[in-house]
């Protein structure tokens, strides 16, 4: 009895300790989309965090090919230490179509930003945009999709939902302005509909916003696309809204609703489709009492159906950085 016992603690205490934390709070992410191949083989971006954490993990997303890429190395740097990823212990990894990977956990303290380099066979696909967080000049951002930090203190992430207006460009976008303890994620897209064309808002929402269990807010930013390319409807459009508000309830998360900016001077502006603008903005400050009305806040006093003239990036449509500065003020999340 002795003997076996005694053989028992030495194999345990011989066993390599490996525990994984428990929670994972997604402190950056880059929507997967179809883009366009590496022209070089190494990749190096530099991303801005929404929370600190003291261990990291990276996703790889293969979501939009049918075909397998390999990631022969990858790494991350921050505070001046740098870090080897792995997945399931090896260096190399080939994520296999449609899917997505998570790298082993590496203990890195990380706060505001993140270096990411990865290395893979020239003519890889991307597969993931971000026109906005990244603070390295360089155009590229190469299957990573999220970072996730455990060892955090902050109290949750707020996804923001949406089409261009919400994901910027690299100059500004009003998600990376809000003030807020909690870790904000940018999941909009240029073009993206809220109930039309192709993978639209209220398809990708659990993909997007509703990935984990750390996500504790979402705000809902779009429609317009849907307006102007497809002549959907307000109601068809609020239907979706509902559609979203469903999915969020189920996972106790709460859905807060941006009204519309106004856009004439467009090209796609018609009075038709700015009714339906208009008749959606109504519905929402009527059904939503704590929507955030961005209309109010860049239209033109003289001309309440366009955007406030230092508040025009020049097309008439998409704000431009000072707009954002004033939608930003207006998120209290």
């Amino acid at each position: 009895m002795i003997i076996v016992l005694a053989l028992f603690l030495v194999c345990a205490c011989g066993a390599p300790e490996r525990s994984e934390p428990s929670r994972w709070l997604p402190v950056w992410q880059a929507v997967p989309s179809i883009s366009a191949a590496v022209p070089d083989q190494h990749v190096r971006t530099t991303v801005h965090l929404g929370a600190a954490g003291t261990s990291v993990r990276v996703r790889l997303s293969n979501l939009m090919s049918d075909q397998p890429v390999r990631v022969e190395q990858a790494s991350v740097s921050a505070n001046g230490e740098t870090r080897q990823l792995t997945f399931g212990d090896s260096r190399v990894i080939t994520v296999p179509p449609r899917e997505e990977v998570y790298s082993d956990t590496v203990r890195l303290t990380v706060t505001k930003t993140l270096e990411i380099n990865t290395y893979a066979p020239a003519g890889t696909q991307c597969q993931a945009r971000a026109n906005r967080n990244l603070t390295s000049t360089g155009s590229y951002l190469c299957l990573v999709s999220r970072v996730e930090v455990a060892g955090f203190t902050a109290p949750g992430a707020v996804v923001m939902l949406g089409d261009s207006i919400t994901e910027g460009d690299r100059e500004a976008n009003w998600p990376s302005l809000v003030q807020t303890d909690l870790a904000v994620l940018n999941a909009g897209i240029i073009g993206n509909g809220l109930v039309s064309g192709n993978d639209p808002m209220t398809t990708r929402v659990i993909r997007d916003a509703l990935h984990s269990g750390e996500v504790r807010k979402v705000v809902l930013l779009g429609g317009i696309n849907d307006i102007q390319h497809d002549d959907i409807s307000a109601d068809d459009l609020i239907k979706g809204v509902r559609a979203i508000r469903m999915h969020c309830q189920g996972r106790g998360v709460q859905l807060i609703v941006g009204t519309l900016t106004p856009w004439r001077g467009w090209t796609n502006w018609t009075e038709a489709r700015e009714q339906q603008r208009q008749r959606l903005n109504e519905q929402i400050r009527a059904e939503f009492p704590d929507a955030i009305d961005f209309d109010a806040a860049v239209r033109d006093p003289a001309d309440p159906l366009r955007l406030r003239p230092e508040f025009d990036s020049g097309d008439h449509l998409h704000p431009n950085a000072a707009a954002f500065g004033a939608m930003a003020r207006l998120v209290r999340v």
